[in-house]
């Protein structure tokens, strides 16, 4: 009988900078948290999803679309913490599944994948990555990037191009972060507890808060990213995906 559980837990604000309300948006009719919830509830290797929020408003909108919440504190800092707040209340060896709330495409497949890296991470913390095809995307610094070893451990997250290639190196070395996180529960709570380091302030990057504390992030590899929606036309853009 299988112990350990996969819960995915969605940390949603109302308050994003870039997009307020982003949350609560509609695709296809459908708000993002919805859409989302509805697109993985069947996924058969999920036991319990929950969307963790600090605003009422999204908090509402759950209870009355019957999809599971969890209020949190409107002090954390990051979507990791407010993960962690929520994951606190199951045990130290289930698995906790990080999944933004502004990707509504996310795959069976894709969590799959990071399900299955997590079960081989020495250090319970897992993440995704795929290949970066177009040069524009290399060069865009909202599109995370790491470097790993031959273990596939992370060893460098960045928003710049790394590696740097002379011109007659013509290996692909470019990959793209796929910013989705497994964790094992008594990690993430460990992880929580870490002071801000110095490169995760450089970058604005907080899984280099980790590295720089000495934990190993295994990566696991998709062929190809997910399309998030963080402005206005970003979410025209999904909806046109889905007709």
């Amino acid at each position: 009988m299988r112990m350990e559980k996969n819960i995915i837990i969605i940390p949603a604000r109302y308050k994003s900078i870039r997009f307020p309300g982003k949350p609560l948006e509609k695709i296809a009719g459908k708000s993002m948290i919805q859409f989302i919830y509805d697109s993985i509830k069947d996924y058969k290797h999920i036991d319990e999803i929950i969307v963790a929020t600090d605003d009422e408003k999204i908090a509402d909108h759950c209870q009355n679309n019957k999809i599971p919440f969890a209020l949190t504190s409107n002090l954390h800092q990051s979507g990791t913490d407010r993960v962690a707040e929520v994951a606190k209340r199951f045990p130290v060896d289930y698995n906790i599944i990080n999944l933004q709330g502004d990707e509504p495409f996310i795959k069976d497949s894709d969590i799959y994948t990071l399900m299955e890296t997590l079960e081989r991470s020495s250090d319970g913390i897992a993440t995704l990555a795929c290949p970066i095809k177009e040069e524009h995307q290399r060069q865009n610094p909202n599109r995370v990037k790491v470097v790993f070893n031959n273990h596939q451990d992370a060893m460098y997250f960045s928003r710049y191009d790394i590696p740097f290639r002379k011109k007659d190196i013509f290996e692909h070395l470019s990959f793209q972060h796929i910013g989705i996180y497994g964790f094992k529960n008594k990690i993430l709570q460990i992880l929580t507890q870490l002071p801000a380091g110095r490169y995760e302030r450089a970058e604005s990057l907080e899984q280099l808060r980790w590295l720089e504390a000495g934990f190993k992030i295994k990566i696991g590899f998709v062929a190809d990213a997910l399309f998030s929606v963080d402005t206005p036309e970003d979410l025209m853009e999904a909806n046109k995906r889905v007709i």
